[in-house]
């Protein structure tokens, strides 16, 4: 319990800054136990685009070896410069293939959005891994739902992809490329231009704190490819696993 407690001060202290770019792998491990704070901060030489913060602190728990649940609670950017909670993430997510060279998982999350004129939102991912050519490939297919009686469009589409080389580069340190798009909705397209893509490269290091406790850090860039994306979009994930 002490160990507890003093893993949920150590993020609470953390100068919170970073995001909702995260690609999930469809492993689950039974009882296993996890806080993350991740997130994102742009640049682009666009004022409405620019220095854009969004945050994430999440804690997660395998209750089985192939069902896992989330609870994450977003943080934004108000136009005061302070941080404002504006949305809560409840999700599931069930493995459905385990194989030791790849695996598959189904995912599905409610989002309740606490700023008024806006929709509560479903969400539904595909979740892929393969172990190919020293590489770990993971996949996210997503699909997202606007819900509720301020609910508005259709099926939203976009997808994300990681590539992380698995033999460390120096020193523990992993590389990886990868990143996400989003194509609009999935009846109707957007024009290429009015899509939204950005991909580029991260860096993972994973430490042993304790015996039973484990500190994985994952650092990136992206690089936006289209005029709706911002120009470059730096991202980093913190996760504690008990």
């Amino acid at each position: 319990m002490k160990l507890f407690f003093s893993v949920v001060l150590f993020f609470l202290y953390i100068n919170l800054s970073l995001a909702h770019h995260k690609i999930y792998s469809p492993r689950v491990y039974d009882g296993e136990f996890a806080i993350e704070w991740r997130g994102h901060f742009t640049t682009d030489s666009r004022s409405n685009k620019n220095k854009l913060h969004h945050h994430v602190v999440e804690t997660e728990y395998s209750w089985t070896s192939f069902w896992q649940s989330e609870i994450e609670f977003h943080l934004r950017q108000a136009d005061n410069n302070n941080f404002r909670w504006f949305q809560t993430e409840f999700q599931n997510q069930f493995q459905i293939i385990d194989r030791e060279t790849w695996a598959a998982a189904l995912y599905f999350s409610y989002n309740w959005l606490r700023e008024k004129g806006e929709a509560d939102q479903i969400e539904y991912k595909v979740l892929l891994e393969k172990d190919l050519f020293g590489y770990k490939n993971i996949g996210n297919i997503i699909f997202e739902n606007e819900f509720g009686s301020k609910a508005k469009g259709s099926t939203e589409f976009k997808t994300s992809f990681m590539s992380m080389r698995m033999k460390p580069i120096y020193k523990g340190i992993k590389i990886g490329i990868g990143g996400m798009s989003n194509f609009g909705q999935l009846d109707n397209f957007n024009s290429p231009g009015r899509q939204k893509h950005q991909y580029g490269i991260a860096f993972k290091k994973s430490f042993k704190l304790f015996n039973d406790l484990e500190y994985d850090i994952l650092i990136g860039n992206l690089r936006g490819l289209t005029n709706a994306s911002p120009d470059n979009t730096f991202i980093w994930n913190m996760e504690i696993e008990l």
